[in-house]
């Protein structure tokens, strides 16, 4: 398959004229190359196919506004396979899911009027060159860039239809295999405006229209000059978001990894492309530049016999066949990875599937993972749960075509059913049998593995990274065990209840002021004794927080929460200006290592320590414990029993 952008012998060399350029680059370096497609599995062609036949048999596009009818040409050019697959991953793989927002979005392309947009009426909002289209990066994405320190418009609709029209003219020269955007923003501030930010009605609109009726289009979204305000927020919310698209935000990194830097605007550090915005040379050289490619696509169409579902590389200008049959695995592909297990029982065991990518840090290549396949016992529940189940937005903790969100549980403990471990090297962890089949263990995923993966403790059987896992010991059982790791791993030489005294701080200053700590871990979250914690903290000693204790479970909660996070970070620490004179570091959704655990349960099964258990609940009753949870009243651990151990 071809892999740049087919070209007449005018596009194919683009002259170097004196001075800074001033129009849009033709097409990417000849080292930009996208990356190969993954190819789709036997059940997602499947799904592929079934949602092709449903949208073949549409009479008509819905509408409330007078537009409703049946598919014009444009929107059957506008249906392309990738465009259907596209909706197919947005929605986890559901058919019928992805043929409603396909609806949906082909009704409010027609009454939001996308095709009749003009270049003459968006014409105004570019005059500075807030959004430019310029260049490739090296995996061939069109490089669309956002200048909003050069915004020249008041909030209004045309704003909005400004950055939609832009969109579309990304997709007109996106190259053959690549059907991502490269987003790069610049918060660099205005000279001449003090504010250039979109209102938040703006922004909400911007942001739906973009994850509705645009998705699985960003690539990359690269960002310098980001103000301290948008750092911390996005500080804040780095845990909760899915490693793909995590791994798609670059914040003020050397953006020449991403972008060729011949190819990148001078604006950037590491970009070498002179670039001078006139918008009387640019804009008609790029709707003249996009016009030809967008008629170019539909002469192929037409060519091809204009067919719905048509392959958007054919489009581009791929030496393709009309509808290519993208490549399929085989129908074993579950079962083709080699399985180790030293466990000679073969009849008793299961294949387990090859394993995912785990975030946030993964193991050296001479360690490699290793699984267990576990039956749950008992889980104990967390607040960390409730924020993941009332507070935390949906979008954050749904992204998994096999598990529809993730499902809370840090704490827990199980029997291991199976281990599983991918060609083991002689000597290394990877190759030691810490666990066989049998094996009563305590588990502490962190939120993240549990965010990226959808593996938590309120489910009958998971696969879990070994690495997560620790041996029971001999004489203890899965109920006494539940909720030991989280709290015995926040546990410090100095624990102080906080609920025993009306001024914590008062006490804390009155035990320890004359032999402060060299460091507090505060599993609660107390404002108030952080704010007084030079009376009884070293200077030089850190303050560390589980989290900003909520005084409710809501969205509103969780953000005074967070904006005081932020603000605790940022904070001057001079006594002088209101600091405490002390670091605040946050220490939740921690991933504390093979070895605190191990020395956690070590002195559990010394006796050293013991887990106070409030109540313990059936599994259908989950509901009820969440609630006892909740009210703050439980006097230790609230214990969910899952199975029989």
């Amino acid at each position: 398959m071809a892999t740049t952008a087919a070209a007449s012998a005018a596009d194919a060399v683009q002259e170097k004229a004196a001075g800074p350029l001033q129009v849009p680059l033709l097409a990417p370096t000849p080292e930009s190359r996208p990356k190969e497609r993954t190819p789709l599995t036997p059940e997602e062609q499947q799904k592929y196919d079934a949602l092709l036949e449903q949208v073949k048999a549409w009479a008509e596009i819905p509408s409330t506004k007078g537009k409703a009818g049946p598919l014009t040409d444009s929107e059957r050019f506008w249906l392309t396979r990738e465009c259907l697959l596209r909706y197919l991953r947005a929605t986890k793989w559901h058919e019928k899911d992805a043929e409603k927002r396909l609806l949906e979005t082909l009704t409010w392309r027609r009454e939001y009027g996308v095709e009749e947009l003009t270049a003459e009426h968006i014409s105004p909002e570019n005059e500075t060159g807030k959004q430019i289209i310029l260049g490739y990066d090296k995996e061939a994405r069109v490089c669309h860039y956002l200048n909003p320190g050069r915004q020249n418009t008041e909030p209004s609709p045309r704003q909005v239809q400004h950055l939609v029209f832009m969109v579309e003219r990304v997709i007109d020269i996106m190259p053959p295999g690549q059907e991502t955007l490269a987003l790069l923003i610049n918060f660099k501030a205005s000279k001449s405006r003090s504010n250039t930010s979109p209102g938040i009605g703006l922004a909400r609109e911007v942001l739906h229209i973009l994850q509705h009726h645009y998705p699985e289009r960003l690539g990359k979204a690269l960002i310098i000059n980001m103000p301290w305000i948008v750092t911390g927020f996005f500080k804040l919310i780095t845990p909760f978001i899915d490693p793909n698209t995590r791994e798609k935000l670059k914040f003020n990194e050397d953006m020449a990894q991403y972008v060729p830097a011949e190819q990148m605007w001078s604006e950037f550090s590491s970009g070498k492309l002179e670039f001078d915005y006139d918008h009387a040379v640019y804009w008609p050289a790029l709707q003249k530049l996009c016009g030809e490619r967008r008629e170019a696509r539909r002469q192929r169409w037409v060519a091809g016999g204009q067919q719905l579902g048509e392959s958007e590389d054919y489009l581009a200008g791929a030496a393709e066949p009309t509808l290519p049959t993208l490549p399929t695995l085989p129908t074993n592909w579950n079962n083709a990875a080699p399985r180790h297990n030293n466990n000679t029982n073969n009849n008793k065991s299961m294949d387990l599937p090859p394993p995912r990518p785990l975030p946030p840090k993964p193991l050296p290549h001479n360690h490699p993972p290793q699984y267990l396949l576990l039956r749950i016992s008992h889980t104990a529940l967390n607040p960390a749960d409730l924020v993941t189940l009332s507070v935390m937005p949906f979008s954050l903790r749904s992204h998994r075509k096999t598990q529809p969100a993730a499902v809370p549980g840090l704490d827990f403990t199980a029997t291991v059913v199976d281990v599983w471990n991918p060609t083991p090297e002689p000597g290394t962890e990877g190759g030691e049998a810490r666990f066989a089949q049998g094996d009563s263990v305590v588990c502490f995923p962190p939120l993240s593995h549990i965010l990226a993966t959808g593996v938590g403790g309120l489910q009958g059987v998971v696969v879990l990274p070994a690495r997560y896992a620790v041996k029971i010991p001999a004489g203890k059982t899965q109920k006494e065990a539940a909720g030991l790791l989280l709290c015995g791993c926040t546990a410090d030489v100095q624990v102080v209840d906080y609920t025993q005294y009306e001024d914590l701080p008062g006490e804390l200053a009155r035990r320890f002021g004359d032999q402060p700590f060299d460091n507090i871990i505060d599993t609660f979250g107390n404002q108030g004794v952080y704010k007084q914690c030079a009376r009884y903290l070293k200077p030089e000693g850190m303050y560390n927080a589980a989290s900003i204790h909520y005084s409710d479970y809501t969205f509103w909660a969780l953000l005074k929460s967070g904006l005081t996070l932020i603000a605790n970070t940022v904070w001057p620490r001079a006594t002088w200006l209101g600091g405490t004179g002390r670091t605040w570091k946050a220490a939740s959704m921690m991933d504390p290592g093979r070895e605190m655990m191990e020395r956690v349960v070590k002195q559990f099964g010394e006796g050293k320590l013991r887990v106070v258990v409030d109540s313990e609940w059936p599994f259908e009753k989950v509901l009820d414990a969440l609630d006892v949870l909740k009210s703050g009243h439980a006097a230790g651990k609230v214990v969910i029993r899952v199975n029989e151990e």
